[in-house]
Formats: structure tokens, sequence, C-alpha cells
């Protein structure tokens, strides 16, 4: 073996009694505080340096790291030397400073090395003065406390990152889990906090679970009320369940309900946002989950070769929680709601973002026995009212991808209701029906003749005679059978009823007296008008489909009640303004139809007052030239029935189809831009982005400053769980599959894709976005190329979320639309000709049996 000098290239033979990381060894003032080693935020002013990977691995021996380290050992240079100044050899080789307890030594290390063999060898160096054996280590990245193991130590070493000898995940397991054990305050909290980043290492956790570290963060849980190591415990309770199937697949009741009871009681933030978190989690861990394709929470194909980060793969999920054991819980804090409800006008965003995230999974898991009863208490506290202010607020961009959702899960709900059939016998729809037939007061208030709603000699309708018989033609309906007469709107139908009347019983029982005492033929008839309102608000809204694919607010569909009853007004003044008779009522239900369209385009731009001012203050003759001006480019074929859910089976497919497709685009993978980066290396990572390397990647100057690498390539793995990519100066061939992307990004930990600017030059782009774990952490960053490839990723990713992913681009709704549109055609076309077989091929057509043309010599 011998060690070659850096100038003369000549070869000596090793220097007796050598060993160690270095042979050339030189103790430096100590730069890791007792304060860092026990797991505080560590110094940003060290200086980092970040290079490029090489992705080889091999066995050399235990001497390869002696001869490679002492190679280009040097004294720290003097930063104003220039680049120029600098050898090559030095400018391509980095230096590591490697710390232990007081003791620090600077060393070049073989970066295909195994850390295990990294670690025997700065065991055995001396001025180390390590004690212990090396299997008792492990290695850091002294600032940001990163594990380093075989898949991460080429890039550390290249980066020229200060690393940091200490306690081997399994020595830290054991002791954190007699620092659980203790009550001793000061104790605890120290050891929580730390235990929020520790929990999230394999090798860790794997420890610590089999020690019974879970259910010691548990009574850590359960004891505490408030303070910030309850804040800290809950912490790392949610970041294992982020990161492990283990440890949390038996809790128990009484934890469930201290989570809730933690949330309805407790104002601070540190505290709430992981008890929102876990809560989210456990919504998520149900039965229904269970039925989701395997790929969706099994270990994928290949998933044993990336041996990536916790919760990037598990072979098996969670599914004995979900809505109803949630629920159960939260039904005994009756101000949990309420409470929840008023965080989503909390000042601090990620607080907000938890609190609608975790709405939007109990309305989208809530059990069918239970959907009325949670969607209904909703309700009555106006989430959708506070939802609806977060539209108009500032933060309304920060929060988009959450209130689209809370936007879809709406129209499932006045979906789930319209397809719900009234019927008398049911509590809550008796209830209705008794309350809007008493507040009419027909009873007391009829006509002096003797006749029935429509005009025809009757016995006199007083309380308990045979007139009662009559009591729902008189509101307006058709027929006295109730039930029938919702069939076309369900239960959504006679909730707008019921709002209507709740909202001016007088003027309702107004209306009524009057259409009462017109003749038979020049009544409006209130009921059937009010089914039809309702009737043409679904058809505006597409809530026969079930969802939506748009990207814009719609704050109106979130008060379908209140447009439904100003819309029920213009009807009833549409009639009266036009004098019409009960045979025109298709012709003003056509002018309403136009006047809604009209009225609520645009509707995330307009005010309530402007939707409001549409309907009281629209002239007859003004809407009704508009409607022949529109009927003179278009029918309403489309508005039938038969049509619409045909329409929206097709949507429903065309959706799908879309999906898939995106989905495939991240499979594929794509090349992106970084967003520029240029800093100076000692600067900590304010923005809380991920950084597998500490920094953005990339090489760095001879100044200290890290220039990120400007491309990055992004692959979907299998499973579809764990997002691969790679970071490269210019665009290049990437072979299939994922060898040649070495980072990683676990997509269970993304809480939103954000289309918002990431933080730094890129917000000057409109083809920027994020991958958000909060609202100021970012996972990864992206610019796209081009607007198709930002639409394919942007909504790709949503659409791979277990929520149901919600459309956030323009030109992915356009697609679905057109797909939609194209369908219907076809459909409607029949363009199948009736089962006539279209030949394969053309058959070739016999000789002609004489040459008696004009052109046979030709």
């Amino acid at each position: 073996m011998s060690l070659r000098n850096s100038n003369s290239g000549r070869s000596y033979p090793p220097r007796a009694g050598s060993t160690g990381a270095s042979t050339r060894a030189y103790p430096s003032r100590p730069q890791t505080s007792e304060s860092q080693r026990n797991g505080s935020a560590p110094d940003a002013g060290d200086d980092t340096r970040n290079g490029s990977v090489r992705d080889q691995r091999g066995s050399a021996s235990a001497d390869s790291i002696q001869q490679r380290s002492s190679t280009f050992v040097q004294q720290p240079r003097d930063r104003s030397t220039p680049a120029a100044a600098l050898s090559p050899q030095l400018t391509d080789q980095q230096i590591n400073r490697v710390t232990y307890k007081n003791a620090t030594i600077k060393a070049l290390i073989d970066p295909t090395l195994p850390v295990v063999d990294v670690i025997r060898q700065l065991c055995a160096n001396a001025h180390l003065g390590v004690q212990e054996p090396p299997a008792l280590f492990a290695l850091r990245d002294e600032e940001n406390e990163e594990l380093i193991d075989d898949a991460t130590l080429a890039k550390k070493i290249r980066a020229g990152r200060n690393l940091r000898l200490c306690s081997s995940p399994t020595i830290e397991a054991v002791e954190m889990v007699d620092k659980l054990s203790t009550r001793e305050e000061r104790t605890l909290k120290m050891a929580t906090y730390t235990l929020q980043r520790l929990i999230r290492e394999p090798p860790f956790l794997e420890e610590f679970l089999r020690r019974g570290g879970a259910d010691e963060l548990i009574g850590i849980t359960m004891s505490l009320d408030s303070g910030n190591t309850l804040a800290y415990a809950l912490a790392c309770m949610q970041n294992l369940m982020e990161s492990s199937d283990d440890g949390w697949d038996d809790l128990e009741g009484s934890f469930i309900a201290k989570v809730v009871h933690i949330l309805a009681t407790q104002d601070r933030i540190n505290v709430c946002r992981p008890a929102t978190a876990i809560l989210k989690k456990l919504v998520l861990s149900g039965p229904d989950s269970a039925s989701l394709p395997r790929e969706s929470v099994a270990r994928g194909e290949g998933e044993d070769e990336e041996g990536g980060p916790p919760g990037a793969a598990r072979g098996q999920a969670v599914f004995q929680y979900g809505f109803e054991v949630v629920y159960n819980e939260i039904r005994r804090e009756p101000a949990f709601l309420s409470t929840l409800t008023q965080r989503l006008g909390s000042a601090d965003t990620t607080l907000c973002l938890y609190s609608l995230s975790l709405i939007n999974s109990l309305m989208r898991h809530a059990s069918p026995s239970l959907f009325e009863t949670f969607t209904a208490e909703l309700d009555k506290l106006n989430v959708s009212k506070a939802v609806t202010r977060l539209m108009d607020s500032t933060r309304g961009e920060e929060l988009s991808s959450s209130i689209l959702e809370y936007q879809n899960n709406v129209i499932r709900v006045l979906h789930k209701r319209l397809n719900t059939a009234v019927s008398p016998t049911k509590q809550r729809h008796a209830s209705a029906l008794s309350h809007m037939w008493l507040q009419a007061q027909v009873t007391e208030t009829v006509s002096s003749d003797d006749t029935d709603p429509d005009g025809n000699r009757s016995l006199p309708a007083v309380p308990g005679s045979a007139g009662n018989r009559f009591k729902w033609r008189r509101l307006g309906f058709e027929t006295e059978n109730i039930s029938k007469e919702f069939t076309r709107t369900g239960w959504l139908g006679l909730e707008c009823c019921e709002s209507f009347v709740n909202g001016d019983p007088e003027a309702y029982a107004k209306i009524i007296l009057e259409q009462i005492n017109r003749p038979a033929n020049r009544r409006c008839p209130w009921g059937l008008a009010s089914l039809e309102v309702v009737e043409i608000l679904s058809d505006h809204y597409d809530v026969d489909s079930g969802y939506t694919s748009s990207t814009e607010f719609m704050p109106y569909i979130l008060s379908f009640t209140r447009v439904h009853s100003l819309s029920l007004r213009f009807f009833l003044r549409m009639w009266s303004e036009s004098g019409a008779a009960r045979s025109d009522f298709a012709r003003v239900s056509a002018l309403v139809r136009s006047q809604v369209k009209e009225a609520l385009r645009s509707e995330a731009s307009k005010t309530w007052f402007e939707v409001e001012r549409d309907f009281i203050e629209s002239d007859y003759r003004l809407v009704r030239d508009r409607q022949m001006r529109e009927l003179e480019v278009g029918d309403d074929f489309a508005s039938k029935a038969s049509v619409r859910n045909l329409r929206g089976r097709l949507y429903r497919e065309s959706y799908e189809f879309v999906r898939q497709q995106r989905i495939q685009c991240l499979l594929e993978g794509a090349w992106f831009k970084s967003p520029p980066q240029t800093t100076r290396s000692s600067e900590p990572l304010s923005s809380g982005r991920v950084s597998r390397a500490g920094t953005a990647g990339g090489s760095t100057s001879p100044y200290g400053l890290v220039i990120a690498r400007p491309w990055r390539f992004y692959r979907l793995s299998p499973n579809k769980k764990v997002l691969h990519y790679c970071e490269a100066l210019e665009i290049g061939p990437i072979r299939s599959g994922l060898d040649d992307l070495p980072e990683r990004i676990d997509l269970g930990l993304v809480s939103e894709v954000s289309v918002q600017q990431p933080t730094g030059q890129s917000a000057e782009s409109s083809l920027a976005f994020s991958l958000l774990r909060a609202p100021d952490v970012s996972l990864a960053d992206f610019v796209a190329l081009n607007a198709s490839q930002y639409s394919e990723w942007v909504d790709g990713l949503g659409m791979l979320r277990g929520e149901g992913g919600v459309v956030s681009t323009k030109e992915t709704a356009e697609f679905i639309q057109a797909l939609t549109d194209i369908a219907v055609k076809v459909k409607l076309l029949d363009l199948t000709g009736e089962r006539i077989e279209i030949p394969q091929s053309l058959p070739l057509a016999p000789l002609p049996v004489t040459t008696s043309f004009f052109f046979a010599d030709l």
C-alpha cells in the first residue's frame, strides 16, 4: 500500500503507526456543543459544501480509507484565495470534518466504503480518543442531524459535509425508552423533542418499538393536558403514524378520546397541529380504505431494492379505525366540531389547513348510516360559511387545494341528498313536512268559496274537516302523495323547501294565501316551482354527477339553499310579471334557468350583493330578450333528464381515463428545472424544505457558495408511493427503472400539491408548483418546461392522493370536458351503425370481363 503525494505524483510507503480515517489529522477547536449532541438545533455557522454523487458501492479493505484519506489533507485555505490559484486535485476532492465529543479531525474519506468501515477506522483514530467498540456508533450530518447510511454516504462526503460520530440508533433507542419511562418534566421535554426527529429513522424506530417505546409515548400523551411536552409527544405520535404501520395498530379508544379532548379544549397551535393530523390519519385508516387497490397500501414491485425512508412502502396497512371509531369519540365531546370550525378562521395557516383537511376526511369517509347526521351537524355549525370566508381571504390561494376538495365534498353531499327518497315515516322528513304545512296556515286562512285548490267545488277546508285532504295541493303540489312529489329532487328538494319557509315564515304564508285566492288557472304552484328551481340549480352545478373537476372557486354552491330561495322568489316574480297561466309553467322555468346561468356566471368574482341584485332587480323583458337570443344559438336538448344522466356517467369515465393518463406520465418521468437557489453554504435551511444532502444539491464554489444544479429528473415508483429523482447539470438520457434516481420523496408525507410558486426567484414562473408537507415546509419544488407538463404533473400528483385528487389546472378540466362532450355526441349519434359490422379490409374487385372502356389502353 502506498500514499500518493498530491503535487509530485510520487509514491511513498505509509508512515509507521498511522491509522484511522486520516493519516494526517489536525486537531481543531470543538465544533459541537453538548446541547447539539442532545438533539438541539445544530449551529448554522459551519461551512457546507455540496458536490455530485457517484453511485458506487463496493467492499473496500479497511486500509483503503487510510490510503485515500491522506492524499490532500491541508490546513483550511484562506477564503480570499481565488479559485484559479487552487490545484485541480484540491477542487475535485472535499475535506470532511469529523467531530466526536470535544475532538475534531479533518479527513478525506473514500466515498465507496461502507459506513461500517468508515466508523471502524474513525474509532481507531487516536485524535478522536474513542474507547468503545465501533458497533456502538453511527455517523450523522452535523448540521441537520441526518443519519448517514450507505445510500447517502457518498453524497455527504462529496458535499464536504461536517460529520459527527455519535451513538448508534440502537443505543439511542435504548436510552430514549429509559428517558420516556421517567416522569421528570425536564427529561421528558428534552426526550420528546429529540424523539420527533429520531422516530422517522428506520433503524431507530425498529429498536424503539421492540423495547416498548410506543407504549411509553402513548402513556405520556395520556398523562399530560397541556404544555410543550404534550406538543412534542403528539408530534412524535404523528411522525410514528406517518412512518410505520407498527406501534399504533392497537390503539385503545381512550387514546382517541384523549386526542379529541385535547383538540376541543386546547388553544396552543403547536398542540392542535399534530393532534389534528393524528385524527385525520385514524379516519383514513378505516375498512373503506382496505377496499382500495393494493398498490396504494402494500409494498410495491421492486420496493425491497429501494431501501428508502420510513413510510415509503409498507407491506401491511392499518384498517381497523376509520370514520365511525373517530366519530363515536367526537360525539362524546360536544364542543369538538364547533371548535374545529372556529379554527378555520385561525391566523395560523398551517392550523387552518389541518382543520379543513380533517373536515374533508370526515366528510369523504363518513359511513352511510351516519352520513346525514354528520353533514347536518356541519350545516348547523355553518362550516360552509367559514370556508367561503377563506375563499375571499388573502390565504385562499394557499389553501386552494383543500378548499376545492371541500367544494367537491359539498357536491357529494348534495348528490347524496338528491338521491335520498323522502318518506313521511322518517322522523326528520316528517318533521320538515309538518313544519312546512303548519307555517302555511292554510287551514285558518282559506278562500271563502267552497273550492279545492284546483277550482273544483268541495267541502270547506277547516280544521278537522274533509278539506284537509287537499292540503298538499293547497301548497302547490300536483297530488296528495307527497313522497311521489319529491321523487325527482329527494331530500335535497324538501330541505330547500324547509329552508325557504324558515327564512321568512310570514312571507311564505303570504305567498301561499295569495296563490289560493287566485283563480285556479292563474295560480303559481309554489311546491312545483320550488322543486323546479332545485332541479335547475342541480343541473347548473352538475350535482347529478356527484363531483366536479372545476378549478375555480364556487362559493355559492356552499350556500345552495340561499341561492334556491333567491331563485324561487325570482320564479314567483316572473310568473306575476308575465301574467302566466298554469300552461306557461315550462316557459317561466326556462326564464329562471337562463337567469341562473347569467347570475352565477364567474361567481368566484361576484359578491353576494351582486348575485342578489341580479335576481331581485332583473326586468322581465330584459330576461326574456336574453333568453330568446340564447334559443337562437342553441337548444335545450342537453337539459333532458336522460341526456343529463348519460353525461354524468360518461363524465366519470372520462375523469378516470384522464386520471390514468396523468399517473402514467408520472410513471414515465420527466425533466424539470430546479428553482434557482444560490445561498451561503453556512446558511441554515430557512424554508424547512427536506434535502437529502443538506442542501439543494449541486457543486460548491471556492467561496463557499452552493450552486444548485439546474435540472432534476423525477419518476414515480411502480407502487405509486415514492417519487424518485436525480439532479444534473444538463438534460441527458435516463434509463428505465429507478437505478439512476438515488434521491426519493415519500408521497405519504405530502399534505398538499401547491400551485403557488416556491419562494425565491422561481416565484416569477407561472409553471412552478411544490409538494408541501405543511404550508411552510416544502418537500420539493418544481418548474415545469411547458403548460402541458405542468398540468400533467400537478393533477397527476393530486389524483394520487388517497382522499380523491382535485383537478387543479384548467387544461385538465377542459380535457375531461372535451372527452365527455365527444362521448355524449358519439352516444347520441349512435355511430355503431345499428350493429352493422365494419369489414376489416376491402375485398379485391374482380377482373373486367371486357376491355371496351376508354382508359383500357392506359
